[in-house]
């Protein structure tokens, strides 16, 4: 199965970025899908997906990531590019000074408010996965018989941020050339079963910043703009249906 960029960027946000918030990890804060199962245990000590898999934590990538770039957070700590996973390693959070200093003092920082909320959460900024060598013709040629996945129609994903659907429109390729589309595709899997299935990701040129401008989160809720850059990639014995 091949996923397009702007799948992934959904991909992204709702699998790793807000189960890498650490404020989820530690259970204060719950609200809008619940918490994580990326608890502390794994952190360096986690394969949440394959060699091929790099993500990043970035506020200061410009000029090509302007959804969420700043000079300083809301609590005054200046803007960072954090490796969050490895070659497939958890490597990191987004946490904030007091949940940083308790706990991972490396942990990427980003503290924002909402409309002049006393109380900021901790929020994604630019999470995203690193492109990889592919070309997208040699990468589809390269494929036998496969879906490439994109338009996301819904998606759906548990409190802990672990078992998840997702429906969108997409193509059936078979031995590098496309055939009819499909509409109310399914691919639904278990989050670093996913990751780990991935064995390509296309190159910087088709790397694309992904904006979400009204992400939610916390009772009573506050929205905030986050960016997620991806390339398509490849990803093996994916799960996939038709939703009725």
């Amino acid at each position: 199965m091949i996923v397009g960029a702007s799948q992934l960027g959904l991909q992204i946000h709702e699998s790793c970025g807000h189960a890498i918030e650490l404020d989820r990890v530690l259970g204060s804060e719950a609200a809008y899908a619940g918490t994580s199962f990326l608890t502390t245990d794994k952190l360096n000590n986690f394969q949440y997906g394959s060699e091929h898999i790099n993500i990043t934590a970035d506020s200061v990538r410009l000029p090509r990531a302007l959804w969420v770039s700043h000079g300083w957070d809301d609590e005054g700590v200046p803007a960072q590019s954090t490796p969050l996973v490895q070659n497939g390693q958890f490597t990191g959070y987004l946490t904030s000074r007091g949940k940083g200093i308790r706990f991972e003092p490396d942990s990427q920082r980003l503290y924002a408010g909402s409309f002049l909320e006393p109380n900021p959460l901790i929020r994604m900024n630019n999470v995203s996965l690193e492109p990889g060598n592919w070309n997208l013709d040699d990468l589809i040629a390269d494929t036998d018989d496969g879906i490439l996945m994109e338009m996301n129609r819904s998606w759906s994903i548990d409190d802990r941020r672990f078992n998840f659907q997702l429906a969108l429109r997409s193509i059936r390729d078979q031995k590098g050339n496309w055939a009819r589309p499909f509409r109310n595709c399914t691919y639904t899997g278990i989050t670093p079963e996913f990751w780990n299935s991935c064995d390509a990701v296309c190159n910087e040129e088709l790397w694309t910043m992904w904006g979400i401008p009204n992400c939610g989160k916390g009772q009573p809720g506050r929205l905030a703009t986050q960016g997620h850059g991806a390339a398509p990639a490849r990803f093996r014995n994916i799960q996939v249906g038709v939703m009725k």
